[in-house]
């Protein structure tokens, strides 16, 4: 019994000196583009099943964002500007 206690006192002491990133923060984001058959596109998707989702029933493809950022539109009292992030 002290043995195990033992064990996992020392399994506790390995995962919490661990690595304190997950995956999903070492890993950047990657976008998906819809581009229906009717011409228009939409590249909103962030993963390819929702892709897939958004396309049933209407027709077209989906394939990577050409543009991986995010595109931040700023509002100045002289006008409004688009930033690629």
């Amino acid at each position: 019994m002290r043995i195990l206690a033992l064990a996992g006192a020392f399994g506790l002491a390995i995962v919490a000196t661990g690595p304190l990133t997950t995956s999903a923060e070492a890993v950047p984001f990657t976008r998906y583009c819809a581009k229906y058959k009717g011409g228009a596109e939409n590249c909103g998707f962030y993963s390819f099943n929702q892709c897939l989702v958004a396309l049933a029933g209407n027709g077209g493809i989906c394939e990577l964002a050409p543009y991986q950022g995010d595109i931040i539109r700023v509002h100045t009292p002289y006008g409004s500007y688009r930033i690629r992030n």
